[in-house]
């Protein structure tokens, strides 16, 4: 209904001023929600808890962004980091449909989506005893490590975006989404940059170690506002004492595209896409440390520019998903991400990328803000987990391959030319979304109502 979850800060704060509060109470009254989000209603305080963990995860983040460099310093080799960005898209392609297939059968999933990120979490703590392995296989056993504790990660995935889904009604995901995103990217920014200065002033390992320990113990406040979050059973489908094979989850595979075209359309399109994105992801970083010899200190700033720019992105790209629609957006956002790794290869000064990182993290929340609140509305609400499944499953099948070319080709032509490339794969894929627009079921329901009347 119309106005039933028009609940901010915003509504609330006019309603108690009535219009006449100076700026300082119109802003303590705005805060009272944060503080006391209980007094909410249930829609409104799930959204709250959901917005304020995921600020405390973003510290957890800030402590990740740091796993490649720690890598690199314990000696791991280009085709180690290589394998930090492809293995865990191959333990995800192997998890993720029996995951949405398991979780479509559980009325109550939220204990599963707990235990899960609380035993990927658990795996930051070993980054405290690596450095006391024999020095040769330092390098090795923190890759495997943040290998292996994906596997519960990938599970939680599959789940967690069917849950917000449940939870957060659509008409205040891009709100919701927008919230969170700003904030976690506050978290992070923060995180990167006193994490930077950190690791720099710090005696290694013990920089390190501190560092991930901290982090994990951010986690666990992240994790007790995620049980605060009260979320609705999930309607069981009448078939979900069946078996699940590998040939039935492919036969579901193959129906979703024939029953619903427009999901194998953003399948496609994401997949191309992604497939430029996937195949440099590595080389950043050893561009930056072996091409460039970027200090820790540097790429904590790096980081912080990255996380603090998109807070401006995601506030201006809420209010033009609000004007011109998520489609609209999409199509003019996704197409300028892929200039990010020319621009990237064309500047050998490290001060110049902080420019085209600042550039991108304005524009990439618009093409994250409105592809996946149209994933949502095109995966039919009753199979959500699987159809997710089976999307996040195709998407870790670039995302196992692509790193691993890209490494084997950097070392054979260089970084500078495979950042190129990736770029231009990048933006030919991101076309697709202007010549093959996506198609959500409301936008179609809207074409259907002039034809009735004609």
């Amino acid at each position: 209904m119309p106005g039933t979850h028009d609940t901010t800060p915003r509504n609330i704060t006019a309603t108690a001023g009535r219009g006449r509060q100076r700026p300082a109470g119109r802003w303590l009254a705005g805060l009272v929600p944060w503080l006391r989000p209980a007094a909410l209603p249930l829609e409104e305080r799930n959204a709250r808890y959901l917005e304020i963990e995921i600020f405390w995860a973003a510290f957890l983040s800030a402590a990740a962004a740091f796993n490649a460099p720690f890598a690199l310093r314990m000696g791991a080799s280009n085709s180690q980091i290589g394998l930090l960005s492809s293995i865990p898209a191959l333990i995800a392609l192997l998890v993720t449909i029996p995951s949405g297939q398991f979780l479509r059968t559980r009325a109550r999933r939220m204990p599963y989506l707990f235990w899960s990120l609380l035993i990927h979490r658990l795996g930051y703590l070993l980054a405290l005893l690596i450095p006391l392995l024999p020095a040769e296989t330092q390098g090795p056993a923190w890759i495997w490590t943040l290998i292996i504790f994906t596997t519960p990660a990938s599970f939680f995935n599959v789940g967690w975006s069917s849950m917000l889904a449940d939870v957060i009604p659509d008409a205040d995901r891009a709100r919701v989404f927008s919230n969170r995103n700003i904030l976690g990217a506050l978290g992070v920014t923060v995180g990167v940059f006193l994490a930077g200065r950190w690791l720099q002033d710090v005696i290694f390992p013990v920089n390190y170690q501190a560092l991930y320990g901290i982090g994990f113990v951010f986690g666990l406040v992240s994790l007790y506002y995620i049980l605060k979050v009260q979320v609705p059973d999930s309607v069981v489908p009448h078939d979900s004492g069946s078996a699940v094979s590998v040939t039935a989850m492919w036969r579901t595979a193959r129906e979703a595209f024939t029953a619903h075209p427009d999901f194998m359309r953003i399948v496609v399109n994401t997949l191309l896409h992604g497939v430029g994105l996937w195949m440099i992801g590595p080389l950043y970083v050893l561009y930056f440390v072996r091409v460039l010899g970027a200090s820790e200190g540097w790429l904590g700033l790096n980081g912080m520019v990255a996380n603090l720019a998109p807070v401006l992105g995601f506030a201006l790209w809420r209010r033009g998903i609000a004007r011109w629609g998520e489609n609209r957006v999409l199509i003019w956002t996704i197409g300028l991400v892929g200039f990010y790794p020319l621009l990237v290869a064309a500047s050998p000064h490290l001060t110049a990328i902080l420019v085209w990182t600042a550039l991108q993290g304005v524009i990439a929340p618009g093409a994250n803000l409105s592809h996946f609140p149209m994933l949502l509305k095109i995966c039919p609400a009753e199979a959500r987990p699987v159809y997710l499944g089976i999307y996040t499953t195709i998407m870790n099948i670039g995302a196992f391959v692509m790193p691993l070319i890209g490494v084997y080709l950097a070392d054979r032509v260089g970084i500078v030319p495979m950042l190129i490339a990736g770029g231009v794969i990048c933006l030919l894929g991101s076309s697709l979304f202007r010549w093959r627009p996506l198609r959500t079921p409301d936008s179609l329901a809207a074409r259907r109502v002039p034809a009735a009347h004609s």
